[in-house]
């Protein structure tokens, strides 16, 4: 399992705010929060899940920002006195990569943003606006992602 960062003091370690569990926690930590927007920080490493010959492929990073939009709800929900709940991501829009980037070496730290352009509880609805930076803070990468989020997850599941 993925050794998790030291988290900064104002933050809960990052799998506290996101209903994913062991491997598959991409990132490692959040940076910055408020109820719109969120910075959350990955670091690559050899074991990093989807990793090979030292690369994580581009195409990773819409998980990556997913993760991040999946945290501030997830923070949203805990400064409201609530837990983590399961989205589903719908929809990728508008998905680009800056500079021809085709993947991301070990050892990077990269930034990754979410930022809330819609929410509409009533539906269960939520549009992020989502980038990675490299070091430097350098866009390498943006899109928007639309989530649906039941308001009963069991109810849900037996309509599917």
């Amino acid at each position: 399992m993925k050794q998790q960062e030291q988290d900064t003091p104002d933050y809960l370690p990052i799998i506290d705010y996101l209903p994913h569990r062991d491997r598959m926690v991409l990132l490692d930590r959040m940076l910055e929060a408020s109820a719109e927007r969120v910075l959350c920080a990955v670091t690559l490493r050899e074991d990093s899940p989807f990793c090979r010959d030292g690369r994580v492929p581009a195409y990773v990073g819409i998980e990556y920002m997913a993760q991040a939009a999946g945290a501030l709800m997830g923070w949203y929900a805990r400064s409201q006195g609530g837990l983590p709940k399961i989205g589903f991501l719908t929809s990728v829009r508008k998905f680009s990569f800056m500079g021809g980037v085709d993947g991301f070496a070990v050892g990077m730290t990269l930034t990754v943003e979410a930022r809330e352009l819609l929410r509409d509880d009533d539906n269960g609805l939520g549009v992020m606006a989502c980038a990675i930076y490299h070091p430097g803070s350098v866009l390498v990468a943006k899109t928007q992602l639309t989530a649906y989020m039941p308001k009963d997850l069991d109810a849900y599941s037996k309509t599917i």
